[in-house]
């Protein structure tokens, strides 16, 4: 009876199994601050437009990859899809490029108000920057904007002759290379692919 009691006592004292925390995605969106450092935030707008809301402009995502392997597929799907790229320049964390476009691809991509100039366009170039940055929880965010300029005819035979028109940018290029890298790394999770994939379960020391 004694040993009975004992045996008992132990296993009530026995903690119960810790369960293993669920894992960390391996992509996940960008927090809503990404935008606070970019071009047309309040810091950074003239004083005549303090009263206008800022445009948030380009788009973000943070990947448990290095930024080796996001640059090196982002480049690799260029190829793939036989960009027309020019003056492109590479670092360790950015790969800036231009990119030519016909007429339909320019009027894809430029905010409603750009395309109601009065001009016929007939072509355009869009100038892209990729930036990459390791976060301290293991993440690399990666930052794509892009700036576009349209060339055409201006319809108004008394304005003043321009070569090109710079253009604002919707968003949608860049939230379409978002998708490209969010598909890409999202397959090479699931099946188990091989990658320079970044530990999580280690913060790494914040740049200086």
């Amino acid at each position: 009876m004694i040993f009975l009691l004992l045996g008992a006592l132990a296993w009530l004292s026995t903690p119960p199994a810790r369960r293993s925390p669920a894992p960390k995605p391996l992509v996940r969106p960008c927090a809503d601050s990404w935008n606070d450092s970019g071009p047309n935030t309040k810091k950074n707008r003239p004083k005549s437009s303090k009263n206008q809301p800022a445009k948030a402009t380009g788009a973000c995502i943070e990947l448990a990859f290095s930024s080796l392997d996001i640059q090196e597929h982002l480049q690799s799907y260029a190829r793939a899809q036989q960009w027309k790229i020019t003056g492109d320049q590479m670092t360790e964390d950015s790969w800036t490029f231009s990119l030519e476009l016909d007429k339909e691809e320019l009027l894809r991509d430029i905010t409603e108000e750009a395309k109601s100039k009065r001009v016929e366009w007939t072509a355009g170039t869009v100038r892209v920057l990729v930036n990459t940055a390791q976060l301290p929880d293991g993440y690399t965010r990666t930052i794509i904007r892009a700036n576009f300029r349209g060339y055409g005819r201006n319809m108004d035979q008394f304005a003043t002759h321009q070569e090109y028109w710079e253009l604002d940018s919707n968003s949608n290029f860049e939230n379409s290379i978002v998708t490209v890298l969010r598909t890409h790394f999202t397959a090479v999770s699931s099946a188990g692919t091989p990658q320079a994939r970044i530990s999580l379960g280690t913060s790494l020391p914040a740049s200086e």
